[in-house]
């Protein structure tokens, strides 16, 4: 399936901060659930921008609205960047502040009518915040689904990559979705191609969910912010394939969440 990929995506129809307010309340009678995307400014290496997840989180909110008849607003820019706050360019928002903003802004769109919200976070660490977010509202009985954008992707991309760690922050799946999304905001001649750091490997061999938890950060990881080789494996190409195949995905998902919600005729 081909999808519209364009760097300027400001004229999207889903997006609700883009209409005035009559249009707005004509499109809320029709569509009772939001896209919210959420991304962050970060150090993402040397060759991809500080707002690499904000930028994705505004492309990939409004392909995903179009696909699954909802509307979108726009990102929120600043998310839970604990763990690599030390590099320059980097705005970190603490979890207790995040979460309270967020909440404040679900709260608000479901004050106006809408039914239903997914979450869509494009920064992986944001999750942790929306997923406390999400059990009380569910609590509440709204409709609250959450979607981490990068492990959607990665899992489009599975046994597809050509790196040894594709999957890297910064890495071939991350850089070639950017590519496909806006080429002239990736600059490959800069990429460090670093291998991960021990510590990647120890935090990863007891991740949340197992018996032992182990912690770390980004300075365990990695040099640059980022890690594995893309100057000879990310690619527009790919990059595309990926994303339709991750928006095909969450586009089922989305579709049949929603059609669950909906009462018994």
């Amino acid at each position: 399936m081909q999808y519209p990929f364009k760097s300027d995506l400001a004229t999207t129809p889903r997006r609700i901060d883009r209409m005035t307010s009559p249009r707005f309340a004509e499109a809320l009678a029709r569509c009772d659930t939001l896209i919210l995307p959420l991304g962050s400014v970060e150090q993402t290496g040397s060759h991809c921008p500080l707002g690499t997840d904000l930028y994705v989180a505004q492309a990939v909110s409004a392909l995903l609205a179009e696909k699954t008849d909802c509307l979108t607003t726009a990102p929120i820019p600043y998310g839970d960047t604990f763990e690599l706050d030390f590099w320059p360019g980097t705005v970190h928002v603490d979890s207790t502040v995040l979460g309270s903003y967020l909440e404040a802004v679900a709260r608000s769109f479901l004050k106006q009518g809408f039914a239903n919200i997914v979450f869509l976070s494009c920064h992986s660490l944001n999750m942790k915040t929306v997923d406390l977010l999400c059990r009380r509202l569910h609590r509440e009985g709204y409709g609250v689904c959450a979607i981490d954008w990068w492990k959607a992707a990665g899992d489009a991309a599975r046994a597809e990559t050509k790196s040894k760690e594709p999957f890297g922050h910064g890495g071939e799946v991350i850089s070639s979705i950017l590519m496909a999304l806006a080429p002239d905001l990736v600059d490959l001649g800069q990429a460090a191609d670093e291998a991960s750091l021990p510590g990647l490997g120890e935090v990863a061999a007891h991740p949340l969910g197992s018996a032992f938890v182990a912690y770390g950060d980004f300075r365990d990881y990695c040099l640059t912010g980022a890690w594995g080789e893309v100057r000879d494996t990310a690619s527009a190409e790919m990059g595309k394939k990926w994303l339709a195949k991750a928006l095909d995905s969450l586009t089922t998902l989305i579709i049949e969440w929603r059609k669950n919600r909906l009462p018994s005729s």
